[in-house]
């Protein structure tokens, strides 16, 4: 996702005010992705700000966890590697504070299941479906079921309503490209009949959701 992008911390220290991430850099390109970091064969996630359309690394975040979004504004913290005098590498806490880039006409989001029934579904069928479009709200919440504080996300439809469309709960970013994002988490099944409640693996696929462009008389007759 293009984004603007801040940090809140110098060397672990929260600052007065969020500074830029990247000094001298504008619009960047945030991407979360597995990769095999030096000397671990084991692939650790990590967010990453780029150039756009470059592979060039400005920026880095081990362990990247979501900690809200909301409109077009979303927040990342993580682990920042700081080289040392020495040459040791130290990690400290960072926060990246980011503001999407979206088209003119963007609307909100898309959110498109990924999981049904707690089983993952095919590529193909997720790509297929229409799924929800509204606004999308990631933020902490106490859920019974958990008996704790989580992160949640929740999806609304775009007219006023009492109830979410959709949501997830004790959520986590799985992965971001340069259009789309993954959230994964649980989603609570409500008791029925004899079924007692429960908590089952669910999944969003999320993209920026536009405001289609009305066809013109010519095209409308092209199509017909």
């Amino acid at each position: 996702m293009k984004v603007w992008a801040s940090r809140r911390r110098e060397e672990g220290a929260v600052l007065a005010a969020a500074v830029p991430a990247v000094d001298g850099a504008s619009l960047m390109e945030l991407v979360v992705v597995e990769v095999t970091l030096d000397g671990n064969r084991r692939p650790a996630k990590v967010a990453r700000l780029r150039p756009i359309g470059e592979q060039r690394i400005l920026a880095q975040l081990l362990l990247p966890k979501l900690v809200k979004l909301q409109g077009w504004n979303l927040v990342l913290s993580g682990i920042e590697e700081l080289k040392g005098v020495a040459g040791q590498t130290r990690g400290v806490a960072q926060t990246w504070v980011c503001k999407l880039w979206v088209p003119d006409n963007a609307v909100g989001y898309r959110v498109r299941d990924t999981c049904q029934q707690g089983v993952l579904a095919p590529k193909s069928a997720i790509r297929q479906s229409s799924g929800t479009r509204g606004r999308l709200v990631v933020t902490t919440d106490y859920v019974t079921p958990l008996q704790r504080y989580t992160l949640c996300a929740e999806v609304h439809h775009h007219q006023v309503s009492t109830f979410p469309a959709g949501r997830l709960v004790d959520c986590h970013i799985e992965w971001m490209s340069d259009e789309t994002f993954e959230l994964g988490g649980l989603r609570v099944c409500a008791s029925h009949e004899d079924q007692p409640e429960r908590l089952e693996r669910a999944g969003w696929l999320v993209e920026i959701d536009v405001k289609e462009r009305e066809l013109t008389k010519r095209e409308a007759r092209m199509l017909r």
